[in-house]
């Protein structure tokens, strides 16, 4: 199966740190499978994702607004010119539909190409802060009568599924084993239907702030209409995207992990409601989580185990993390041979790059895959493995263990811009903070290791 896996990282609301778990995580699974093709697509009209992937060049001028506006790298179909980005291919889609003769893998950007830091194997579908304009026309568009729409009767359908499209058109290629990554904006325009209706899996990242039963009843009303909140939501369900999705059947993901981002002070018996709210809806509504069909969860610990992750605060707020991604840098250190070169994850798919990057030297090819040099607790190897309490290793490990984890940073832990982070400027940063980067390391490697476990 050439498309291995696509994931929506979405919540209904903001300032639940999507950007930057997407950002880590995507970074983190492309490191540990340099054998795939890892697609980044950046819904946000905010273009945070892109920003921090493709940074400025050495003009300062930001990689990301030059494209969007076509000042550089624009794709040329007939007479028009379109944009390299999201917005560039709807827009496409939209007037034209995806023609024969236009291969999607011309709209993605190599990352590498512009960010040497990051892994070879990772491509952009670059964000556009126009996307809210399309968005506009969009919606019109797949409201059209058939008598009017160049898609005929299937206008609706056609225009949500077309981010869909685009992504199995690349999937197609031989050689290529595509994973994708989404950051959907907390909105509920079409912009994030398209995104939601793209992919299979949903990646849930929630915080205490928003751990109450009116978000989560909104949320399950909006996507698969299971709650009503109130007679208004049943009242207007024609209007629903639940309700127009099951109509055209269009497919939308199911919540594969709920990442849940707690503060220090947080305890079991915290939102104990709203956990056992979502375990009901859980057991009136299995097909909505994917989950194995063999699999019984008989209580809310059962379903906390499979589909729970528990991030501190501390850990995923930490400065470094923060700064890694300001600094365009992934989180850990690639350690090359000796005979290697700059250009890491050799095995990553050849169709993509030859469309959408120049050709490399053929040299290259022969250097050895780069070791990833990790922290030094061990990986989990499942999504179930604990993950060590952050608290408890902030508090109650001595000095010299303090600073053995400072230094192990130091030598191995970062891979971080060399203006930046590196060295002697990670000592402004506390020895927690240090020891909570491993552990946000720890983190994602979990999450990593979970994505493909379970069809």
């Amino acid at each position: 199966m050439p498309l291995e896996g696509s994931y929506a990282i979405w919540n209904n609301r903001g300032g639940s740190g999507k950007t930057t778990l997407t950002y880590h995580l995507a970074i983190k699974f492309a490191l540990k499978n340099p054998d795939k093709t890892i697609l980044l697509i950046d819904m946000c009209p905010q273009t945070d994702l892109s920003h921090a992937l493709l940074g400025d060049d050495e003009h300062k001028q930001d990689h990301v607004s030059q494209i969007g506006t076509m000042k550089k790298d624009a794709m040329v179909f007939g007479e028009q010119k379109f944009a390299k980005t999201v917005s560039g291919y709807l827009d496409l889609y939209s007037s034209q539909g995806l023609p024969n003769n236009v291969d999607p893998r011309t709209f993605l950007l190599n990352v590498s190409k512009f960010n040497a830091q990051l892994p070879r194997n990772l491509y952009l579908l670059c964000g556009d802060a126009s996307i809210e304009l399309i968005a506009r026309s969009l919606e019109q568009k797949r409201n059209q009568t058939a008598s009017v729409s160049q898609f005929g009767a299937q206008a609706w359908k056609s225009i949500t599924t077309s981010l869909k499209q685009f992504i199995a058109k690349i999937a197609a290629h031989k050689g290529i084993k595509l994973v994708v990554f989404t950051d959907v904006h907390s909105s509920c325009s079409i912009i994030s239907e398209i995104a939601l209706a793209a992919c299979d899996k949903l990646l849930l990242p929630i915080t205490d702030e928003h751990m109450h039963r009116n978000g989560f009843e909104y949320m399950f009303a909006l996507l698969y209409g299971f709650s009503q909140p109130s007679s208004v939501y049943y009242y207007y369900r024609h209007f629903s995207f639940y309700y127009r999705a099951k109509e055209h059947d269009v497919r939308l993901p199911k919540i594969h992990l709920i990442l849940k981002k707690s503060n220090r002070n947080a305890t079991n018996k915290d939102n104990q409601k709203e956990w056992e709210f979502i375990f009901e809806v859980y057991k009136k509504h299995p097909q909505a989580f994917n989950v194995a069909k063999e699999l019984e969860l008989k209580t809310l610990d059962e379903f906390k185990r499979e589909f729970v992750i528990d991030i501190s605060e501390e850990t995923s707020a930490n400065q470094i993390v923060r700064q890694a991604v300001r600094s365009h840098s992934p989180l850990l250190t690639v350690k090359k041979n000796a005979n290697s070169n700059n250009n890491n994850n050799r095995n990553s798919s050849s169709n993509l790059a030859d469309v959408s990057t120049p050709s490399t030297n053929s040299s290259l090819s022969k250097t050895k895959n780069p070791k990833i040099v990790r922290s030094a607790s061990p990986s989990p190897n499942n999504r179930n493995a604990s993950l060590p309490n952050v608290n408890a290793h902030c508090i109650n490990k001595s000095t010299d263990a303090l600073n053995e984890s400072s230094s192990l940073i130091k030598q191995d832990c970062l891979s971080l811009n060399s203006n930046n982070l590196l060295n002697d400027e990670l000592s402004v940063y506390t020895q927690n903070e240090h020891i909570n980067a491993i552990l946000y390391d720890e983190l994602l490697d979990k999450i990593a290791s979970s994505l493909l476990n379970r069809t």
